[in-house]
């Protein structure tokens, strides 16, 4: 299946898209504000980009889906600002994407760059620079190696802007260890073969918030199975009602938040629920199962490695349910409006 080629071929994408933006020279201004803009996958992936892009560069970020750029302008844009807008798009002919880009066509305080599996297309063509990953090329109508290699890229980007040769340094070492986890994708299985669970709820907070949004998207695309996602410690403020014995919780853990994480996995599985924690966990955190991530590199840049797991729990779910992940109900590679 494309889908799945597409899922166990990231590491190989990785690595070229590293090589790729590390030698790419993107012009870089002063701006007030950096705005990331996309449309379903691509938008959570521009909440976990804007996230991380603040956080490395210390310049003010944030995302929206690119709708709101043109429908809702003054929410988004003040006058006498400048700023960078950031469209992602897998095709480069999302609409609104374009409908976006020519809303701010002429105007002088906001300069556009683009990052998109296909360098040939009315997007690139209408901004001021471009992240072009052509070696990207899907053939599945769900998005996988173009999400995880889209958000890499702009992780490097990122470092670049920031000159921090410590994340550069981290992030090279990505490909090889999504390459581990790739190797390892039977531990996915337990949990995605369960047909006792009803219900997944994908958790994750910081920049990692955006993976657990997207998790729940590619379950959603692949089986309908009925699934939500929440940053984590929000969960406990209403969503955690609905946990029972066939609600399945997946916990994206980062060292930094362990603590709280641990209590919360406590809370879940006194209701019933069952509770996949994923990440570098520390000695003697307890959940129901544990897919165990390195710590050779910091949560700052370990994204990518969760990915694969993520897109395999919903890939393994659908093949088992009798779905086709190659061809998802209602929806089409890309989504243009009428």
């Amino acid at each position: 299946m494309h889908t799945y080629n597409e899922i166990m071929g990231q590491a190989e994408q990785l690595q070229k898209t590293y090589e790729l933006v590390k030698e790419l020279e993107i012009e870089h201004e002063a701006v007030d504000q950096v705005l990331f803009m996309g449309c379903g996958t691509s938008f959570y992936l521009a909440a976990s980009a804007a996230k991380y892009y603040q956080t490395v560069t210390g310049q003010f970020a944030s995302a929206l889906p690119a709708s709101e750029l043109f429908l809702h302008t003054s929410t988004a844009i003040v006058p006498w600002k400048k700023y960078l807008v950031v469209g992602i798009s897998r095709s480069g002919t999302t609409s609104e994407i374009l409908i976006a880009l020519d809303h701010f066509k002429g105007n002088a305080d906001i300069r556009t760059l683009a990052v998109t599996c296909n360098g040939d297309t009315p997007m690139a063509a209408a901004v001021d620079q471009v992240i072009a990953l052509d070696h990207i090329s899907e053939n599945s109508v769900v998005m996988t190696q173009s999400f995880s290699n889209m958000l890499f890229a702009l992780q490097v980007f990122a470092a670049k802007q920031a000159e921090s040769s410590q994340n550069l340094d981290e992030l090279k070492k990505v490909p090889k260890l999504v390459r581990n986890a790739l190797s390892s994708e039977g531990l996915t299985k337990k949990v995605a073969e369960d047909y006792s669970k009803k219900r997944f709820i994908f958790l994750g907070s910081g920049s990692y918030n955006g993976l657990a949004k997207e998790a729940t998207l590619k379950l959603k695309e692949m089986t309908q199975t009925e699934c939500e996602s929440y940053s984590s410690l929000e969960f406990r403020h209403g969503p955690i009602s609905i946990v029972d014995g066939s609600t399945v919780v997946v916990l994206l853990i980062q060292l930094e938040t362990a603590n709280y994480d641990q209590q919360l996995v406590l809370d879940i599985q006194r209701l019933g629920g069952y509770v996949l924690a994923i990440g570098p966990v520390p000695v003697g955190f307890k959940a129901d199962e544990i897919i165990e991530l390195t710590n050779d590199i910091s949560d700052l840049n370990r994204h990518a490695i969760y990915v694969p797991y993520l897109q395999l729990i919903a890939y393994h779910r659908a093949v088992n349910l009798g779905f086709n992940p190659d061809k998802p109900r209602n929806l089409t590679q890309v989504v243009k409006l009428s």
